[in-house]
């Protein structure tokens, strides 16, 4: 396959790492080091440091996403310790992280609390970033397909087929995420993929054909590249090993290698 890299989407999630003044000099050394040509960055710090990021994203002309880790469906209320799209919105903030792995598994985040979340991202001006993933029992009892489906769909239920081009899917299979994650291979993911292309088609029609779908799950500068010749991966959501400028870099020339290439 051809792989466009004016398409392509690469980013991370700094999860609780990083101060608001860490954050910002990330973004302003990454501005320094990565091609301005080459795709569609994205960077999704913690709340404290969403300001920050923002003022460094428009300082440096950096083509980078700045994405809230999570957010409530309410507009406002009594909800302790949440935060609203509109105050998302105001900081200027692009995009809403929604469905990730942690947020499902540590807080116990439903199927329908994530259709909530991304209806109310939307309507904001949001746009979405959707983890849906199997995890090691699902997938051992050979129900991982219908488990990320099932996510999907829930998900997006109700969405309509003018707010596709805010979405961008991410498979991000649970028993490979994190330090002790198990890499997945192009054959784990493939079938995966290809499923998640299909509902998307079947629910958005063409639009749903260009929705991108991110691979993340112990992405690294040796592997990049390789996940990005699946079918279907038009983009790359990675840990740890994008949380320097070096190592983010490292990750973009990977995916730079193999782009233009014919697999």
């Amino acid at each position: 396959m051809w792989i466009n890299s004016s398409s392509l989407l690469l980013g991370t999630n700094l999860k609780m790492n990083q101060t608001a003044a860490e954050t910002g000099r990330f973004i302003i050394e990454l501005a320094e080091v990565l091609p301005r040509s080459f795709g569609q960055y994205f960077i999704i710090p913690p709340f404290t440091s969403l300001a920050a990021a923002v003022r460094a994203r428009d300082e440096s002309e950096l083509p980078v996403w700045i994405g809230a880790q999570n957010m409530h469906w309410e507009p406002s209320g009594a909800f302790t310790g949440e935060i609203s799209a509109a105050m998302l919105t105001a900081l200027g903030v692009d995009l809403a992280l929604l469905g990730h792995a942690e947020r499902r598994g540590l807080f116990h985040e439903t199927d329908e609390d994530l259709q909530r979340k991304v209806q109310a991202a939307l309507a904001a001006g949001l746009r979405v970033l959707l983890c849906i993933g199997e995890t090691a029992g699902e997938r051992a009892n050979a129900v991982g397909l219908e488990t990320v489906g099932r996510q999907l769909k829930i998900a997006l239920n109700g969405i309509a087929a003018d707010q596709a081009p805010m979405l961008q899917v991410a498979y991000e299979p649970v028993w490979s995420i994190g330090a002790g994650g198990t890499p997945a291979t192009p054959d784990d993911i493939a079938p995966v993929a290809t499923a998640i292309r299909g509902l998307l088609v079947s629910q958005f029609g063409d639009g749903g054909g260009a929705i991108p779908i991110l691979y993340g799950g112990s992405v690294d500068p040796t592997n990049a590249g390789i996940f990005l010749q699946v079918p279907e991966i038009t983009g790359l959501f990675v840990g740890r090993a994008a949380w320097t400028p070096p190592g983010f870099l490292a990750i973009v020339d990977s995916a730079r290698d193999m782009s233009g290439r014919q697999s």
